[in-house]
Order: structure tokens, then C-alpha cells, then sequence
């Protein structure tokens, strides 16, 4: 983990993690406020919303552990242009584990996205729809791939 200085700052580095550690509970930007203001620390809320947008994409927290890949992708339109946004999820953590933009929805895009997640959070079962392009990709990298029912499909295009 790389350390972060506190040069100049007129807030002390304990608040400052304190002000993240709040809104990471998931506390707006002015209940964390409040609460910092009670500690006796008079900041606003630009002040954490600094604070956040400068230390929160440290890492503070260790990465939940993934039991497996839920991928899909869809087409989605950026100004004139379709592309392909791929979408990686975790089935029991419902998070998101990864998104991938591509110009082409080819076995080489496939690949590409899931060797990212594979480097990112290891080996892991994978669960598409009837993409033959999954298939494939999952097979080259060795990965197991299984395919969605009909409800875990719509679950998944849901969530998309």
C-alpha cells in the first residue's frame, strides 16, 4: 500500500480517514459532515468531497473474496457510434467486478475482458448466456463455463 503524505493539510490525518471511512459506510456527504463537525473539526462538505475524490481511490479495504464470474454484455450507444459494454458481476456479493467497452462483440474481445478479471481476481467459474464467444474465450484461458438459465438470464440483463 503506498503511503499518503499530509503536507499543508488543516485537517488532521485521523479525521481525514475518518471522513472517508463514514461515507465508505455509505453516509452523505453532509451526515459525514455533521459527524465531523461533532468531533470538533469545523470542515464543510466540499471539504470531504475533496477528501474523497483525492485519498478514495486508495485502496482501504481488502477485496471481498469471488466465487465466481457472472458476464453479459450489451450494445449501448455513445454519440453516433454503438459499442459493446461488457459487464462482469459476483453472484453473492451482488457487486460488479468489472465493465470492458469494446467497437466489436468477436471471441478476441471476450478474451481480453475476461483475462482482465482472471489477472485481476484469479480463476473462477464463469456463467454466461449462449454467447459461442464465451465459450471459446473461457476454453482458451481455462476457465469452467457454464451457461445461465432463463431466470438467471433475466436476473442478470436486470441488473445490467
Amino acid at each position: 500500500m503506498k503511503k499518503i503524505k499530509f503536507e499543508r493539510n488543516k485537517t488532521s490525518t485521523f479525521i481525514v480517514m475518518y471522513s472517508l471511512y463514514l461515507y465508505f459506510l455509505g453516509l452523505s456527504l453532509h451526515s459525514t459532515k455533521a459527524l465531523v463537525i461533532f468531533r470538533d473539526e469545523k470542515r464543510s462538505h466540499v471539504s470531504v468531497w475533496n477528501q474523497i475524490q483525492r485519498f478514495g481511490s486508495c485502496q482501504i479495504y481488502r477485496k471481498r473474496s469471488v466465487t465466481a464470474f457472472i458476464i453479459d454484455e450489451s450494445i449501448i450507444q455513445i454519440g453516433h457510434k454503438h459499442f459493446w459494454l461488457w459487464f462482469c458481476s459476483e453472484p453473492v456479493h451482488s457487486s460488479v467486478l468489472g465493465m470492458y467497452i469494446s467497437e466489436n462483440r468477436y471471441i478476441l474481445d471476450a478474451e481480453k475482458f475476461i483475462r482482465s478479471l482472471v489477472s485481476k481476481y484469479g480463476k473462477h467459474t464463469s456463467y454466461t448466456d449462449g454467447g459461442t464467444w464465451y465459450d471459446q474465450a473461457c476454453n482458451t484461458i481455462g476457465l469452467k463455463h457454464y451457461l445461465h438459465s432463463s431466470i438467471e438470464k433475466s436476473l442478470m440483463e436486470r441488473l445490467n
